[in-house]
């Protein structure tokens, strides 16, 4: 055992897993890895970029110092970051299920929350630990409702975004300004190839040191799970070459034009790039803001030779790289935008030939076929020639089939549906001319849905390169390569996570997939050259040293002991569940334990949900119904076994809404098994009366008293569960008359029992 910054280090054994233990996590629920164990130590006290291929375990590293952290310092908060509400969200359950932290200590900020009730958690400074996304933080800092002088630690996930004017730029400088003693810990899969955006990047951030690891390094090869990446090259039909060339020869003829004007300056039209189109119409427009009207004449001719260049070129690569169906989309689509350069584009007789063409075109990309082909395969268990051996062969039959285009995902998915096999699109939230896109709550079923089973196929575009809680696949397939080093190491990422995997990238001869796929492998290589020498240039920051004030015992005990009473709750239930049973003692003992582990999973998994937002609805409603059910039942209470089967909650809901209820006073426990309202329980003075509502007007009640006398009973006077006061509702109260301008009312201080 090696005691390291209050992390006991169990030595690994062949015969068992090693499990860090630290205060603040709990038992056996974070492996031992040394490699997570030294970065988390060196990004203790340092700035600190963690470039680590993805699926190995970037979260554990920030649960490791986010641990040391909250432990070490009582008195200090934290920040964690991450680019979507998902990953937010995400994030959130990952470090509840393992972290020993009370439920109010933890909370999230997303632009869903309004800016009152996000002041409200940057105020509290009991809550130690703030999920949010980095556009909230920004808008906070700036309006002033947020400080962070007293977060000791900042994480920014997916810290590859730190460029230009992306909102983790201008935090990171606000949190070094702020804080006497700023901690930062980046992480990402890539930061990219360009020394300049590394360097960038690491300013951005103030990063004083770079943790970078390959799937070649000692301390990371043992977790590594074989990839084996494959390229698959495919000759375009006729027809597609015959619309290809056409659409190049239309190119060809402007980019010459841009050339010949010098507003590209390249030696020839092959040297032209998406990028040197683009940069040439950021250039183009600006000199329009900087030229009189009756000059402007020659600049809009060559915006829009740059603006129909810009489109063939896209129309080139989705005949080349997509199929017809993706062009034909795209040119319908522009058919109806109100542009200048489409409208003469889309009149030009060989665009409108190419129109007629794509309208009686049945051949598909063989893209398309061998798509079909592949996944048909690896659903029928035959997939033995395309993987490595039999021993791995679909040990998950998970496939995931990335794609650029919307268009393109939503083709492949009908495709597959023809043939029989079930999938579904999985695309962003933002609006894309007639495509609506995925609201987080779409997207989140669809991801339950591919993990359940429910489908093995999942039809993706680039919102499931990032950080998301994909379940491991055991095939990738690129539809198209990519040219950025980082979204292929992101794609490549989402298999061999627990098994072995396989990519496979598809890409047409002779096209722009060449010149992606091979754009990709050089600069991947050119980035582990650029990290392996990145350290050299870093300088460090200053900062105030902190003095360490650790936790209590009693600190931890609360916690262990709000835990340690829900165990005993859910052990109880399925102790009576299996005296239900008929089974023999040995086998209900085991099954018993089996159980009681089982429902400590679930859980902890349900508690992290929770937290993350996704049963508050459940806990909520749960919550009021057992008020009112507590209110009918009186001192006497009820069981909480009688409460699951009443009220038909799952039992952990159950027991969520009942330390809901609890954490506000409203329920007391009578034992173990037994609440009650907490109000039924108090000495309260007065006559008992039964109380019969009449009807409801506003903010008041008319009751019958006792079947006698008729009186008021208003809003104010009420103590009880507002569910109780609707029209034929009648229960048992303590009560006091009062005459008010000659009309009798009631106050009700306790509800003693109800008929409904």
């Amino acid at each position: 055992m090696i005691l390291i910054n209050n992390v006991v280090i169990s030595a690994p054994s062949k015969e068992s897993v090693a499990y860090i233990e630290h205060p603040l996590l709990w038992t056996r629920s974070v492996e031992f890895r040394l490699y997570q164990k030294a970065i988390a130590e060196s990004a203790n006290c340092k700035n600190t970029l963690v470039i680590l291929p993805t699926a190995l375990g970037k979260t554990v590293i920030s649960l490791l110092v986010c641990a040391n952290m909250l432990f070490n310092y009582r008195d200090k908060r934290i920040l964690i970051m991450a680019p979507t509400r998902p990953l937010v969200l995400q994030h959130m359950k990952s470090f509840s299920l393992v972290l020993k932290i009370l439920e109010e200590q933890i909370s999230y900020v997303t632009g869903k929350i309004q800016p009152g009730v996000r002041r409200m958690i940057w105020d509290k400074t009991d809550i130690r630990l703030v999920f949010a996304t980095p556009e909230v933080v920004k808008n906070d800092l700036e309006e002033s409702r947020l400080n962070l002088k007293d977060f000791s630690l900042v994480i920014f996930d997916e810290a590859h975004r730190a460029i230009k004017d992306y909102a983790y730029t201008f935090i990171a400088k606000e949190y070094v300004n702020q804080s006497p003693c700023p901690v930062i810990l980046a992480m990402t899969a890539s930061p990219g190839s360009e020394r300049k955006r590394v360097q960038d990047l690491c300013n951005n951030l103030y990063i004083e040191k770079v943790e970078y690891r390959s799937e070649e390094d000692p301390d990371v090869k043992p977790y590594i799970n074989p990839i084996d990446v494959k390229w698959e090259w495919f000759d375009l039909p006729e027809d597609y070459r015959y619309i290809a060339s056409t659409l190049r020869s239309m190119l060809d003829e402007r980019l010459r034009w841009l050339i010949q004007k010098g507003i590209i300056r390249k030696r020839g039209i092959e040297w032209i790039f998406k990028r040197d189109l683009i940069e040439a119409g950021e250039d183009l427009r600006y000199s329009l803001e900087l030229t009189m009207e009756e000059q402007r004449g020659p600049l809009y001719i060559a915006l829009m030779n740059q603006s129909s260049a810009l489109t063939l070129m896209f129309c080139l690569e989705l005949i080349e790289s997509q199929g017809s169906y993706s062009l034909k989309s795209f040119l319908d689509r522009i058919d109806g935008e109100e542009s200048n350069t489409h409208a003469l584009l889309l009149k030009d007789p060989r665009i409108m030939e190419i129109n007629t063409l794509l309208e009686n075109m049945i051949k598909e990309h063989p893209k398309i076929e061998r798509l079909v082909e592949l996944v048909k395969k690896y659903n029928n268990h035959s997939f033995d020639d395309e993987k490595q051996n039999d021993s791995n062969s679909n040990s998950n039959s998970k496939v995931l089939i990335f794609t650029q285009y919307r268009d393109t995902a939503r083709h492949i998915v009908e495709v597959l549906a023809k043939n029989n096999i079930l999938s579904s699109r999985f695309v962003g939230q933002s609006k894309r001319l007639d495509d609506v896109g995925m609201k987080q709550d779409e997207q989140a079923t669809v991801l339950e849905s591919f993990r359940t089973g429910e489908f093995n196929v999942l039809v993706a575009t680039s919102i499931a390169e990032e950080g998301l809680d994909i379940p491991d696949v055991g095939l990738v397939v690129f539809y198209e390569p990519i040219a950025s080093e980082i979204r292929y190491i992101q794609r490549r990422g989402r298999t061999g996570r627990k098994s072995a995997g396989s990519v496979i990238i598809f890409a047409a001869n002779d096209t722009v997939d060449m010149r992606y796929l091979y754009a990709s492998s050089r600069r991947i290589e050119k980035m582990q050259h650029l990290l392996s020498r990145i350290n050299t240039t870093l300088k460090p920051i200053g900062r105030t040293s902190m003095a360490t004030n650790p936790m209590t015992k009693e600190q931890l005990s609360l916690i262990e002991n709000r835990k340690s009473k829900l165990d005993n709750k859910l052990y109880k239930r399925f102790e009576l569940d299996l005296k239900k049973s008929i089974v023999s003692n040995t086998e209900g003992s085991t099954r018993l334990d089996q159980l009681y582990k089982d429902s400590k999973q679930i859980s902890l998994s349900r508690q992290a949900d929770l937290l993350a937002g996704k049963f508050r609805r459940q806990i909520d409603r749960s919550a009021r119904l057992i008020a009112i059910e507590l209110a009918k039942a009186g001192k006497q209470g009820m069981e909480v076994e009688t409460l699951s089967d009443v009220l038909g909650f799952e039992y952990a809901v159950l027991i969520e809404a009942l330390k809901k209820l609890e954490k506000l006073k409203i329920v007391e426990w009578l034992d173990d098994s037994r609440v009650a309202a907490a109000n039924s329980l108090k000495q309260v003075a007065g006559k008992v009366h039964v109380i019969y509502v009449e009807k409801i007007v506003q903010g008041k009640a008319i009751v019958t008293i006792d079947g006698s006398w008729h009186a008021r009973l208003n809003h104010y006077d009420y103590e009880g569960p507002r569910e109780l006061l609707k029209k034929g509702s009648e229960f048992k109260a303590i009560g006091e008359l009062y005459k008010e301008d000659g009309l009798l009312g009631i106050r009700i201080k306790q509800i003693i029992e109800s008929e409904n």
